[in-house]
């Protein structure tokens, strides 16, 4: 997508995910085997349950169902990610796979779901066509399950400033950003705080939350997993694509030098939430 002014090229809205996917794989967690179980438990989805995995990345919850044996079609916006994850389905012939916008996107043999799932990944769907659209995809009495996982704000104090410290060489280097890229990763606008989810999907009319489950892991990072960890995030990415090469090593060498000054490794408490939402029965036309 090109943004223009006055006629001329400000800028060109790429995936947000481009050229991180590979590193998004190898360092965003996996989702708590017991938020998996949940899920099955509280969907009662079996053998020949029909799944639709809406926003599948490189495939982090696809495969922790796929392993289970369910039958999934998973969509996938990015290029980058889709063929990470088309890899890994290749093992699991329950599993089918596209590369597509899920708004754009509608099943071949107008197909409908026991249930649809999208980890980490609902924020970033048009709010005016994800609700209605998952709705009519699926059967009645259908689950629409949606997770995410943030950081917690939870931190002892060591960590805090551990953190702050980070933060402040970040928004140092943020500050000289030299580089005037018309490129720019694209951004979601949806809501993704995890005390406006809930009154989001209530608000559609189309869903009832039947549970809300909540977990919490701890993922201990050495200053190498940690700047991994940061170059999965489009934000951090963008950041890196206006600094020239001299710069990142620069950036990247304090950070280190910080964390492991201050105990080698950087401790992060992440917590996870599910929803549990059923097809109400109503005419949507």
């Amino acid at each position: 997508m090109l943004v223009y002014l006055w006629g001329v090229i400000l800028s060109i809205k790429i995936e947000p995910y481009k050229d991180i996917a590979r590193v998004y794989d190898q360092v965003r967690p996996n989702y708590p085997a017991q938020l998996i179980q949940d899920i099955i438990i509280a969907t009662d989805i079996g053998a020949t349950s029909s799944l639709l995995e809406i926003g599948a990345g490189t495939g982090k919850a696809t495969i922790q169902l796929a392993e289970k044996g369910f039958k999934i079609h998973a969509i996938e916006i990015g290029k980058d990610m889709g063929e990470i994850l088309k890899g890994k389905c290749h093992a699991y012939p329950n599993v089918s796979v596209e590369i597509g916008a899920f708004e754009d996107w509608n099943p071949i043999n107008n197909d409908k779901y026991n249930m649809i799932f999208c980890a980490q990944a609902f924020h970033w769907l048009d709010v005016n066509v994800k609700y209605k659209k998952c709705y009519n995809l699926l059967k009645d009495e259908g689950y629409l399950v949606l997770f995410w996982y943030n950081s917690s704000g939870d931190k002892t104090e060591e960590a805090k400033v551990l953190n702050q410290k980070i933060n402040d060489i970040i928004q140092d280097y943020m500050n000289r950003q030299t580089t005037e890229k018309k490129e720019v990763r694209a951004a979601h606008s949806g809501v993704f705080k995890k005390e406006d989810r809930k009154a989001e999907i209530e608000d559609s009319g189309l869903f009832e939350i039947i549970n809300i489950f909540q977990y919490r892991t701890e993922v201990k990072n050495s200053a190498e997993e940690y700047l991994k960890s940061q170059k999965s995030i489009p934000a951090f990415a963008s950041i890196l694509d206006k600094l020239d090469s001299e710069m990142i090593q620069e950036m990247e060498e304090k950070i280190v030098n910080e964390i492991n000054n201050n105990g080698g490794y950087v401790g992060t408490l992440f917590d996870y939430s599910l929803y549990i939402a059923k097809k109400v029965n109503k005419n949507t036309d």
